[in-house]
C-alpha cells in the first residue's frame, strides 16, 4: 500500500492497493484514484482538476512501526465524519478534546474486515478515501466529499472522483470485461465508455482460464448523480498500457478519449475505471459530507489456496492490506491469519 503522498499519477491517486490478493490469488495489480475534479454552476468558482497526494491530518493514534501508519484504538475520525451541520462547516482535526491529529494511513481490522482511512486536501476541500476488504472476498472503496470552510461556498456544484482498477486476477493476461443489464451480459470486444441505466447495471471482468472475476455494482448513492457534460462516463474499460495511469491533455474534465480509443480488450489486460460524483447544493447539503463508491464482489471459484496448495494462505494477504510491524510494509502472513480465520482449502 502507498500512502497518498506517496501515489503515483501526475496529481497522486489517494491510498494506492498494490499486489492484492485474495486466498491466495491475485486480484489487483493496482488500485486507486487518479482523476478528481469539481465543476461549479455559472456565477462560481469554474471546475478544478484537484490533486490527491497532500495529505491532512485527522483523528487517529497508535503508530505502527512504518511511519505514517496507524493502528487507532478508536475509530479514525476525518471531515467527513464530523460534517454534520448544513450550514456550518466541522474545521480540521481535533473535534474532540483530547484528538491526536497525523497525517498518513489509518488500518483498523475486525473479525470480518479490514478498514483502510486517509484524508487528502485540496485548497479547502478535504478528500476522505477508504478501501474496506471483507473476508467473503467483497471490496468497497468509498471516496467522502467535504469541506473544512466556507470557501466557494456561495454557488452549487458538483464533485467527481474517478477509481482505476488494474484487475490481473490470476495473471495479467486473459481478461473479459462485460456488462450486465437485468441479468443478461454483453461481451466488450473493444475499449469502451457507459453510464448506468439504473441499479440493475453492473459490470465483470473475469480470467477466461479460471473463471474467477469481479463484479462491480454502483453503490447506492452513485445513481443520484448521472453523468453529464462534464463528468461524462459512469465506467470504462480499456487496454492496460504500462504508464497510462491518468489521462491527457489538460482541462479540468476528464480526456476519456486519450485512454479508451477503440482498441481491442478482448482475451488481454484490462484496467477498469469507476466514477463516483456527489451535488453540493447551496442552501441544503453543501457543508455535508457526501461520499460514493462502487461494490466488488468475486465470482467464479475462489475455493482454492492459490498457486502453491501446500500452504494455506489466509483470505487477504498483501503488502497493501496488512502491515508486518517488523519490516516497511512487507506481509505478515502468520500475524494477519491470526486475525481472521484461515479458511482455505488445503491439497
Amino acid at each position: 500500500m502507498l500512502r497518498p503522498s506517496d501515489s503515483s499519477g501526475p496529481s497522486g491517486s489517494g491510498v494506492e492497493i498494490r499486489d492484492a490478493y485474495y486466498r491466495g490469488i491475485l486480484v489487483f495489480k493496482r488500485a486507486h484514484a487518479p482523476i478528481l475534479n469539481v465543476d461549479y454552476d455559472p456565477g462560481g468558482c469554474g471546475c478544478f482538476r484537484d490533486w490527491s497526494n497532500s495529505e491532512r491530518s485527522f483523528a487517529m493514534d497508535n503508530p505502527l512501526a512504518t511511519p505514517g501508519f496507524y493502528e487507532p484504538t478508536s475509530n479514525a475520525e476525518t471531515v467527513c465524519d464530523n460534517a454534520n451541520s448544513l450550514t456550518t462547516p466541522p474545521g480540521d482535526c481535533p473535534w474532540k478534546v483530547g484528538q491526536e491529529c497525523h497525517t498518513g494511513v489509518a488500518i483498523e481490522k475486525s473479525a470480518e474486515r479490514i478498514l483502510i482511512t486517509s484524508q487528502m486536501q485540496a485548497g479547502w476541500y478535504r478528500y476522505t478515501m477508504r478501501w474496506e476488504f471483507y473476508v467473503d472476498g467483497t471490496i468497497r472503496p468509498t471516496f467522502g466529499f467535504g469541506v473544512y470552510n466556507t470557501s466557494c461556498s456561495s454557488a452549487s456544484h458538483r464533485h467527481h472522483n474517478y477509481w482505476r482498477f488494474d484487475f490481473d486476477i490470476d495473471d495479467a493476461g486473459n481478461d473479459f470485461v462485460q456488462e450486465v443489464e437485468g441479468g443478461v451480459p454483453n461481451v466488450f470486444a473493444n475499449e469502451v465508455t457507459r453510464t448506468w441505466t439504473g441499479a440493475s447495471t453492473a459490470w465483470e471482468v473475469y480470467d477466461a482460464s479460471s473463471g474467477r472475476g469481479y463484479r462491480i455494482t454502483p453503490g447506492s448513492g452513485d445513481l443520484d448523480l448521472p453523468a453529464d457534460a462534464f463528468s461524462k462516463l459512469d465506467f470504462m474499460a480499456s487496454l492496460y498500457k504500462a504508464g497510462e495511469l491518468s489521462d491527457s491533455g489538460g482541462g479540468c474534465a476528464i480526456n476519456e478519449g486519450t485512454i479508451a480509443n477503440g482498441e481491442s480488450i478482448t482475451n488481454t489486460d484490462v484496467v477498469l475505471w469507476y466514477r463516483a460524483g456527489v451535488h453540493d447544493v447551496v442552501g441544503s447539503n453543501i457543508f455535508k459530507c457526501k461520499a460514493g463508491g462502487p461494490i466488488l464482489e468475486p465470482i467464479g471459484d475462489w475455493n482454492m489456496c492459490g498457486p502453491d496448495p501446500g500452504n494455506l494462505y489466509p483470505k487477504w494477504h498483501s503488502a497493501d492490506i496488512d502491515y508486518d510491524y517488523n519490516t516497511n510494509g512487507v506481509v505478515d502472513v502468520a500475524d494477519y491469519a491470526s486475525l481472521v480465520n484461515n479458511d482455505c482449502i488445503g491439497p
